[in-house]
This record gives C-alpha cells, structure tokens and sequence, in this order.
C-alpha cells in the first residue's frame, strides 16, 4: 500500500517537471518565417557580457564564422538558411538581435532583420542591414527547421 501512495505522491511531481523542462527550452532564432516578432517580450533575454560562459561562447562563434562564410556562399547548391546575430544601436539604446543572412559584402553579412526590436527606433522587422563579420555574435545554419550549426549562445 505504502508503494502506491508513494507512487500518487510523486506523479504530480514527475509531470510538473516534465512541463518546465519543455517550457523552458529556448526558441530558435528562426522565428521570421513563423510569426513577426514576440510582441510580449517572452523571448527576450539579458545576457551579461562579462559572463565567463558567454565569452567562451563567442570565442566559438569567431572560431567557426569561417564556415558559416563557406556554406554561406553555397547558398544556392545547399538550400539552407542562414541567421546570423549582431549589436543594433540607437543613441545609448542596444539590443542584439537576429537577421537572415543571404549573401557577403565584403566583410560584411547582408540579410534582413529578424527580430522586432523592444527599444530601437532606428531598425524594425524585415530592414535591410549589412553588418561587418567582426560584430556578429552568433549564427545559426537551418534545414527547414532543424538547427544545422551554430546558435552557441543559446546552449551555454
């Protein structure tokens, strides 16, 4: 008897469990092609810059820019696509934000953003940006929706 009652005791517990681990897991920056943006801010986070995991992330994501640079210019043979995430400034406001990369200027990401920023004046939704290889902070390659490479930040 005092099995089952055990038993009923910790089923709630398991299936709450089970509910946070899947409710807490983080959206893909592929969000573009499923809805505008997250007008509740639900998928905003403040990340600290001086976070020692956080640096370790970005030294991958330098490390490996080469790659997403090489399938990147395979855009048309490979099919996938291509997110690519950077520093957007207005005045003393920041925020980091994804776009969809589709080609290299330069030294420079051309895409389209993909985020709705909170703050920001100067960018919205779908503009047009270029930004310089040095200042992305993270990438991602998709296939459809399943994560190819990239997206270091989210993981730590």
């Amino acid at each position: 008897m005092s099995c089952n009652r055990n038993f009923f005791f910790l089923l709630p517990t398991v299936f709450l469990s089970v509910v946070l681990v899947f409710t807490s897991c983080q959206s893909s920056p592929k969000t573009g092609d499923r809805q505008q943006a997250d007008p509740d801010n639900s998928n905003t986070v403040q990340l600290d810059p001086t976070d020692a995991a956080y640096q370790r992330q970005l030294k991958n994501v330098k490390d490996s820019i080469g790659y997403f640079i090489t399938l990147l210019k395979a855009k048309n043979e490979n099919h996938f696509d291509f997110f690519a995430k950077a520093e957007f400034v207005d005045g003393d406001k920041a925020e980091h934000m994804w776009f969809s990369a589709d080609s290299l200027v330069g030294n420079k990401i051309a895409g389209l953003l993909d985020n709705e920023p909170v703050e920001l004046k100067n960018v919205i939704y779908k503009d047009r940006v270029t930004i310089d290889l040095k200042e992305i902070e993270d990438w991602a390659i998709y296939d459809k929706d399943s994560l190819v490479a990239g997206n270091f930040i989210a993981y730590e």
